[in-house]
């Protein structure tokens, strides 16, 4: 068993970041932030870092649109947030799919911090991307399990990324 992986973000498209990792959030409830937060334009597209299988697909109140794909040997769950208001994911994007690493699975945007679905209340678009490993299924999501300091590992990423083109049938983009 081997680990293929790519860059949140496809080839092309600006980003910035910084070790955030750890640092508060007072949304809904005082916390760390367990993932990393990429800066973006909203409509980025957002790539599978591994491949996996969707696991999650829908509406947070703290992630905004989300997607959350587990790891094919079943030990990692990465979790994919704040993506772009009314087309979030890739058309035919679904629970239950395999994806491989390196598919273009969303778009970035800046949903999230709202009870209310399809609302913009991120100040700033980003992706948040985190990993958890999962131990013990009975954990997955809990923030008191192994999250991981991303901010390294996307630096090390970065130098490998997807080239991506707009397919002018479907509007959607495509790993080329």
């Amino acid at each position: 068993y081997g680990l293929k992986a790519f860059s949140p973000i496809a080839e092309g498209y600006w980003y910035s970041d910084y070790d955030d990792f750890g640092a508060g959030r007072t949304y809904g409830y005082a916390r760390k932030h367990l993932g990393h937060d990429l800066i973006v334009g909203t409509g980025t597209p957002v790539v599978s870092v591994e491949s996996g299988v969707v696991e999650a697909l829908g509406w947070n109140q703290y992630g905004g649109w989300r997607v959350g794909i587990r790891s094919l040997d079943g030990k990692r769950y990465y979790y994919y947030a704040h993506l772009r208001k009314d087309h979030p994911y890739v058309e035919g994007l679904a629970e239950g799919m395999r994806v491989n690493a390196g598919d273009v699975i969303g778009y970035s945007g800046q949903t999230g911090y709202s009870i209310k679905e399809n609302v913009n209340n991120i100040d700033t678009p980003h992706l948040h991307y985190g990993v958890q490993l999962i131990f013990d299924e009975s954990q997955k999501d809990d923030p008191n399990e192994i999250w991981i300091d991303l901010y390294s590992l996307t630096r090390l990423l970065s130098a490998h990324r997807v080239s991506v083109a707009r397919n002018p049938d479907t509007e959607e983009v495509e790993r080329l």
